[in-house]
């Protein structure tokens, strides 16, 4: 199957991947936490009040939730539901591991929060599905923006406005992947 009849496929079953995400938010509402709550100093200096107050986590014992793709017509990212994953972003929200709980990763699945919040959840599905399906987890685009910038806040190395860094990233993620989603002949 091409990577075009992919994308089809994965635009086909958004509805059933938002209303799963939607479920999964409010079954763990309740133990949903915003990180400004949480005694990590490094992201404070880092990050802007409101979005640490608007970025929550719950932090679950096993596995993080990830959505059962190959049940819903998509089995070619199946390997994404068998991954052990310290983390995992929806929307506003992120969920971690009880053994994965670093400052590091809460800044990684903040990174996520943002690139949600700017592409909402239809665009950043298609990007994120479209990075995976074309250059794998690590390399995907979306996610490789996340593990950079984490390296850069393990490394101390991060300045300026971030927000605003990773939204502009995020946009070029788009503008590529939407182009590319479109044109059949650059997929």
């Amino acid at each position: 199957m091409n990577q075009l009849d992919l994308i089809q496929k994965l635009k086909s079953i958004l509805p059933m991947v938002r209303k799963w995400i939607e479920d999964t938010l409010e079954k763990h509402n309740a133990n949903a936490t915003p990180v400004i709550n949480l005694s990590f100093s490094r992201l404070k200096t880092i990050l802007p009040p409101d979005l640490l107050n608007r970025a929550k986590v719950v932090v679950v014992n096993g596995d993080v939730p990830f959505p059962p793709l190959s049940s819903m017509g998509l089995p070619e990212l199946s390997r994404m539901e068998n991954m052990s994953m310290a983390g995992v972003t929806y929307k506003d929200t992120f969920f971690v591991s009880h053994l994965h709980q670093t400052e590091s990763l809460y800044f990684h699945e903040i990174v996520h929060v943002v690139q949600w919040e700017r592409l909402g959840i239809e665009k950043f599905l298609l990007a994120y599905g479209y990075g995976l399906m074309r250059f794998g987890y690590q390399d995907s685009p979306l996610e490789k923006m996340a593990y950079s910038l984490q390296a850069r806040f393990d490394n101390g190395m991060l300045s300026g406005d971030i927000v605003q860094f990773i939204q502009h990233e995020t946009d070029a993620v788009w503008n590529t992947v939407s182009e590319s989603i479109s044109m059949p002949g650059k997929v």
